[in-house]
């Protein structure tokens, strides 16, 4: 008797690779010693840990919507932005905004913004100020106005509008992580409640810490905490 022949289509996708990868930055993240002060700069192998997350969790969102434009055969968008815009749908418009600044503090690590700034000492406490951004490289000033707002040089920290992310990449800390990371989730929701998508944030696991199924999107409680804990002083 001869066999019936079986096939399935596959429809590549790395959104899922990328979840394990970010939990265990999330642990080595979470292991390292916050500054003494809450607005201190964050260690140096914070600021390593933290761009890689970001970076990541990007990545892990574009190749969601990859995806989704796979499927949407109307689309001549290459980009995940424009291809959100060009949807055209109004209950995106306040978390397009919200994604503009993730996307534009991506940009600040992929591209290596060059800043300057100046630091001094009082009693043995770091200050900085005059933060200036070198617009000769990959940076677009007008861009930058839109997003960041204000007049270079910036007396403290620059930071965006809405979501208050740190633009300067060597600031970078878990708290901007933690806000990328619920950006990223409510987008997904977002963009599945309005049907253009096929399945939102849903509920994936990942191994972390002792736990063998540990709820990947609770990574974010478990950042926002240990920063939160820190400026109640606890």
């Amino acid at each position: 008797m001869k066999r019936k022949k079986h096939y399935e289509k596959i429809i590549s996708c790395l959104a899922s690779n990328y979840k394990q990868p970010i939990a265990v930055l999330v642990e080595r993240l979470l292991a390292v010693q916050l500054p003494e002060q809450p607005d201190g700069k964050s260690r140096e192998s914070e600021v390593d840990y933290a761009i890689a997350l970001i970076t990541l969790l990007v990545l892990q969102f574009e190749s969601l919507l990859s995806r989704a434009r796979h499927f949407d055969k109307d689309t001549k968008e290459k980009y995940a932005m424009q291809w959100m815009v060009s949807l055209n749908d109004t209950a995106l418009d306040s978390i397009i905004k919200r994604l503009n600044e993730v996307y534009f503090l991506r940009n600040a690590i992929a591209h290596n913004h060059i800043w300057s700034y100046t630091q001094h000492w009082e009693e043995g406490k770091a200050y900085y100020s005059n933060f200036d951004l070198n617009f000769a490289w990959q940076s677009s000033e007008k861009e930058f106005k839109k997003i960041v707002g204000g007049k270079l040089p910036y007396q403290f920290l620059p930071s965006t509008r809405l979501l208050g992310l740190v633009v300067v990449p060597d600031f970078i800390g878990r708290k901007d992580v933690a806000i990328v990371f619920k950006t990223i989730k409510d987008v997904l929701d977002i963009l599945y409640k309005a049907g253009h998508i096929d399945s939102g944030s849903g509920r994936p696991t990942v191994r972390f810490n002792d736990k063998l199924s540990y709820s990947f999107w609770s990574l974010i409680g478990q950042i926002q905490r240990s920063y939160i804990s820190q400026s109640r002083g606890k």
